[in-house]
């Protein structure tokens, strides 16, 4: 079954640095995509060629063009076919020679890909401080992770596992009742917030403090976590841009970005997250089924605790079966 609903979306699917002028092969929505860098910067394409399905990422780019490697047809940037070298070269080339491009661009230095007209822009960071020069940022984490990117990303908004996954990190079971709070719903998703103890000597900040967490969701795989720490008042976005592979594979990106402690290495923040990440990822990758159920009704939520991953899960219904894939041509 084609659903065209994650298509219309930016997805990542590598670093800008992954891709030069060689084509490779990535992954996004269980279809192959290749990229390849030029003069004109990034191109993607579907990796097929429409002569006889040889991948085109095991071909070159020569002066611009995509060169399938199997009888050496080439595609320029829109996807139509320019050479076919077995024909005599003022032979009329089919218009259905069309390899199928998609949308490229380059952002928080990865590369994004839409397979579909974009419906919405990539994802901005909270107050669009990404650039600003009193912010430093860095990738801390990319992992590739078994299960789906709503999977991932509901485990990322939801605080309530803290005292049994980060026990002793981000929580404690002496303090794992969740207090009502309000969820925000925006025209991109949801934005909600908390108080709380954090047990850890957080990013070297001398034991238990107070911290605020600040979290924006942005459908349908976007989310961001700002902390505040209340004492110092220092700020700190921690993003999951969230890469659905297939509907059981999904590339998880975790972008650091801080207004504070220029100075000091990046490893002394990503460290303490990234050992965040792996302790989430066995747990994440046991859940049963690895999709996120169609219908509410097949697994049990509580009204307090879960009540940012209900909305979320309500905003996906509302783009359709996301789970679900199928191939996609622009």
């Amino acid at each position: 079954m084609t659903q065209p609903a994650l298509t219309q979306f930016w997805h990542p699917i590598c670093q800008s640095t992954d891709v030069d002028e060689k084509p490779r092969r990535f992954n996004l929505l269980d279809d192959d995509i290749v990229a390849f860098r030029d003069e004109n910067g990034i191109a993607a394409f579907r990796d097929l060629c429409i002569h006889r399905g040889a991948a085109l990422s095991l071909g070159w780019v020569r002066e611009g063009r995509l060169v399938c490697p199997y009888h050496g047809w080439q595609y320029d940037r829109t996807g139509a076919c320019v050479k076919i070298p077995s024909r005599p070269a003022d032979a009329p080339i089919p218009a259905a020679a069309k390899a199928t491009v998609y949308h490229a661009r380059e952002k928080y230095g990865l590369v994004w890909v839409a397979m579909t007209e974009p419906a919405a822009d990539i994802p901005l960071f909270p107050g669009d401080i990404y650039d600003l020069p009193e912010w430093k940022s860095f990738l801390s984490y990319r992992e590739t992770w078994k299960t789906s990117a709503s999977r991932a990303v509901e485990n990322f908004m939801d605080f309530s596992h803290f005292p049994y996954v980060h026990e002793g990190l981000l929580g404690t079971e002496e303090t794992a009742e969740v207090a009502p709070y309000t969820v925000e719903k925006r025209e991109d998703g949801l934005h909600y917030w908390l108080e709380q103890e954090e047990p850890s000597d957080l990013y070297g900040a001398g034991g238990v403090q107070m911290v605020r967490y600040e979290y924006t969701l942005v459908v349908p795989f976007t989310i961001h976590l700002k902390k505040i720490e209340l004492g110092s008042g220092k700020e700190t976005i921690i993003t999951q841009f969230t890469s659905p592979k297939t509907p059981k594979s999904t590339e998880v990106f975790v972008v650091i970005v801080r207004n504070h402690s220029h100075d000091e290495p990046d490893s002394a923040f990503g460290d303490f997250t990234n050992v965040i990440m792996e302790q989430d990822r066995p747990v994440v990758e046991s859940q049963r089924p690895e999709e996120l159920p169609d219908s509410l009704r097949e697994e049990l939520h509580i009204k307090v605790p879960d009540a940012a991953s209900l909305l979320y899960r309500q905003r996906l219904a509302a783009l359709g079966k996301v789970e679900v894939f199928g191939p996609y041509g622009a």
